[in-house]
């Protein structure tokens, strides 16, 4: 009985410093020059001073291009300490830094070969397996092939690469070739499609893939 006691009165005792700390705050955040900051979904500008009533939680996300977006949460439970100044400074984005923005990704791009069919079908595969290590299927008899997913992992998220072509018209022979761009969050399965999204960026990598298939096969 005393155990239990003694028990309770620690739990109460807790609970009594929990609700003494938990009190209205204010923290001023910032962030570097030419980032966008948003509060609960909405722009703020950086420096912003902001209210978070006692128990409540303030959503902050802040997102640069180049940059790795920060996301953080401001819980004012009593416990988690507040302070009264933030500064947010952001991290350089990897798949950023090692892809270009282009109009080749995620659309069909013309390819006329200059061969006849079977010469430009041999071709194209040695095309396409100098930049892609597994092509996941290959019907001649109808032109199409498509590579597996290659995916690379940054800090940024995970980039996952494929090419898909196929035979558009036969006479005269033409190919229309996609190169698909996808992004997902950091630590995204390469095989979680509902995680990842058209990405209007290329990896360097591949940068070479369309033009190639263009120039090397339009040349007798």
């Amino acid at each position: 009985m005393i155990f239990t006691l003694v028990a309770v009165g620690l739990i109460a005792t807790s609970l009594t410093g929990y609700a003494q700390k938990a009190k209205n705050r204010t923290i001023t955040i910032s962030t570097e020059s030419g980032a966008s900051m948003f509060v609960d979904g909405n722009q703020v500008t950086s420096p912003a001073k902001i209210k978070i009533s006692k128990y409540a939680t303030v959503n902050l996300r802040v997102e640069k291009v180049g940059m790795v977006t920060e996301i953080r949460n401001y819980e004012n439970n009593g416990v988690n300490v507040i302070p009264k100044t933030d500064f947010i400074q952001l991290v350089k984005d990897e798949a950023y830094e090692n892809s270009f923005v282009t109009n080749l990704a995620n659309q069909d791009i013309d390819i006329r070969p200059s061969r006849n069919a079977d010469e430009s079908w041999i071709l194209l595969n040695r095309i396409v397996t100098g930049s892609f290590d597994v092509i996941a299927i290959m019907d001649k008899s109808t032109g199409y092939m498509a590579t597996a997913w290659s995916a690379k992992a940054f800090n940024s998220g995970v980039v996952r690469t494929r090419l898909i072509v196929k035979t558009s018209n036969t006479s005269p022979l033409e190919y229309k070739a996609k190169l698909v761009s996808e992004i997902a969050p950091p630590g995204t399965s390469v095989n979680a499609d509902e995680s990842f999204r058209r990405w209007d960026r290329i990896l360097r990598t591949y940068e070479n893939v369309i033009p190639d298939l263009q120039s090397r096969l339009g040349v007798n």
